[in-house]
């Protein structure tokens, strides 16, 4: 007789209406949309999130008014405390040879361009509003679909069976693979390193991006008045060459003085946050772009669908952007009592999504590759369109465009 231990455990079978795949703040916060929308029970909604901690994340984001107003009425906003989020007052943009930057500059005391907020407490706030929806830690081995179903196969061999599934499982999305949905692959060549230092003055709540000759960089504003959060985006060998110094904070340090030499702008290395260790941390910036975010009884939203460089702090407000339109999408498609795989439903959404995803893309596509690039000429005739621009109202379109 065969002991008991040894019996393999038997699949299983769960069916919901809706399904999201991806435990990041994209998953998260399209799950308590779908949570709080009238168009579902909680008991109608599955949540795969594979159990993957990350220690000690001190990264911020920065969320654009439109997705503070949405974070508002799910009541996430009011949640947070004053300590968790730092108000985006003011935006500047400085090109390698020009020392007037480009500005946004928000004269009106009552509003903001934004706020640079904790992820960690963010998606703790989101996680405490979604304990009565059911939730899977596991990773999606397989798919399969018919006329009526989506099958998701986990590797503990359970499976779910459900009219639509949502993926938001990350640029290197698993479940876009198993999906089959074409994926063009975009090396940049770049490695982003992020971290926290101090600078000699006060930031006055401003975002800056800056071109230096190290790479684009991101300052934005963090809690005290001269702290600020880093991502600094580098070619392969000089992110092999700022690893190999000793100190690579203060090589950082030194490379941003050299840059804001002109504004006597000083910083240094900070050695703990918050009372944790302040440690870089770096991924490679290998994007994606997709001309169709969908499949059968399938939408990719989030990083899943689209990955753009993070020198426009614009990654999750698009993906914030493709929650509310996922939920458009299946409400209008709904008024005619369509079924939540119908083809209405992912044409809509392809439909709303694409084009300005596109557009976000060109944006960042287009300051990256020419700000990045070494060419004398190409960097006096960038500096001086921005001398124009600065000058002039259509400034103002990168800032719409920002919002969306």
């Amino acid at each position: 007789m065969k002991s008991l231990t040894n019996k393999q455990p038997l699949p299983q079978e769960h069916f919901y209406k809706i399904c999201v795949v991806g435990g990041g703040m994209t998953g998260a916060i399209m799950a308590l949309l779908l949570k709080k929308s009238k168009l579902f029970n909680t008991n109608d909604i599955a949540w795969i999130m594979p159990n993957i901690k990350i220690p000690n994340d001190l990264r911020t984001t920065f969320y654009n008014e439109e997705s503070i107003e949405l974070l508002s009425k799910l009541n996430i906003w009011r949640d947070l405390k004053k300590s968790d989020y730092t108000n985006v007052k003011k935006i500047q943009v400085f090109g390698k040879k020009n020392t007037t930057p480009l500005i946004w500059n928000n004269s009106n005391k009552e509003q903001n361009f934004g706020a640079v907020v904790k992820n960690k407490v963010m998606l703790d706030s989101i996680f405490s509003k979604l304990d009565d929806i059911k939730k899977f830690e596991n990773f999606v081995t397989n798919t399969t679909c018919d006329n009526f179903e989506r099958t998701l196969y986990f590797n503990d061999k359970h499976y779910i069976k459900t009219n639509l599934v949502l993926c938001a499982d990350g640029k290197n999305s698993q479940l876009r693979k198993l999906l089959l949905i074409k994926t063009i692959l975009k090396k940049t060549g770049h490695i982003a390193i992020s971290g926290f230092l101090e600078q000699s003055k006060d930031h006055k709540l401003t975002a800056t991006q800056a071109f230096t000759e190290l790479g684009p960089i991101g300052l934005l504003p963090f809690e005290n008045k001269n702290k600020i959060n880093f991502v600094l985006s580098v070619e392969e060998t000089k992110y092999k060459k700022i690893l190999s110094k000793n100190n690579p904070e203060q090589y950082i340090c030194d490379k941003l003085e050299n840059f804001f030499s002109n504004l006597n702008l000083n910083f240094k290395p900070i050695k703990k946050i918050n009372n944790l260790n302040n440690n870089l941390s770096s991924w490679p910036l290998d994007l994606n772009f997709i001309i169709n975010p969908t499949a059968n009884r399938a939408m990719l939203i989030g990083d899943a669908a689209h990955s753009i460089h993070p020198l426009a702090g614009q990654g999750l407000n698009l993906a914030m952007r493709d929650c509310v339109s996922v939920l458009n999408s299946i409400e209008e498609s709904s008024k005619f009592g369509n079924d939540l795989g119908d083809i209405s439903i992912l044409n809509s959404y392809k439909k709303d999504r694409l084009s300005k995803t596109i557009a976000m893309t060109a944006i960042t596509d287009f300051l990256f590759y020419g700000f990045a690039s070494n060419s004398n000429i190409a960097q006096t005739i960038l500096s001086k369109g921005m001398e124009t621009l600065n000058k002039s109202k259509l400034k103002n379109i990168f800032s719409k465009l920002a919002a969306k």
